[in-house]
């Protein structure tokens, strides 16, 4: 008589575990500020135990620039991935500005948390973050050939850390005021059109 199989212990993947605390925190991060959020906050919202969250964080620190390095990390390789390098460099800015802005929209804390949190933390920990995605995107997208040959200039990194820098504040602003981001899109797609036109 052959035995019953017996069912399989389902296993996580790598990783997963802790996302379960970058996901509690950017949870948490929509209902209060960084600061004010505890170890006991985090591991409440992801239903485990303070041993679990330090098998994979130093601090709250550490976790918040994991969940903050995860965010640039997704969000540039979408923005990356809706622009068709075959259009006009108008348009191939028009679609990575507005999926930039797609992407904040979607997941507005860590947005708001790395423009408000960053500049608090400890220097050694902010560092670790990649600061540059956003910005090595839009320099990628305009050194194509369809870019500058359909009339577009390759951006610096001063023009495109213009260009993230403005759109960052852009984006704060309207957060802090309850408004979607989307709502300024085409004032957004007008002024980096004009940096690559110079």
């Amino acid at each position: 008589m052959s035995r019953a199989a017996e069912p399989e212990t389902p296993v996580e993947r790598p990783g997963a575990y802790r996302s379960r605390f970058t996901g509690a925190l950017e949870s948490l991060l929509a209902e209060k500020r960084f600061p004010k959020i505890t170890i006991g906050d985090l591991v409440g919202r992801a239903h485990t135990s303070r041993r679990g969250f330090y098998e994979q964080f130093d601090s709250k620190e550490a976790c918040l620039v994991a969940l903050l390095k995860e965010a640039a990390a997704t969000g540039s390789a979408q923005a990356a991935a809706a622009v068709d390098r075959t259009a006009p460099w108008q348009t191939q800015l028009r679609q990575l500005v507005t999926a930039w802005i797609g992407v904040v929209d979607a997941r507005p804390a860590p947005m708001l948390s790395y423009i408000r949190d960053v500049p608090l933390l400890d220097a050694p920990i902010s560092a670790d973050l990649n600061q540059d995605a956003y910005v090595n995107v839009a320099r990628a997208i305009s050194a194509g050939a369809e870019f500058r040959e359909s009339g577009g200039v390759a951006l610096t990194r001063t023009r495109a850390l213009i260009l993230f820098g403005g759109l960052e504040k852009l984006a704060e602003d309207a957060l802090q005021h309850g408004a979607a981001v989307h709502e300024h899109t085409e004032e957004a797609v007008r002024a980096a059109i004009l940096l690559a036109a110079a």
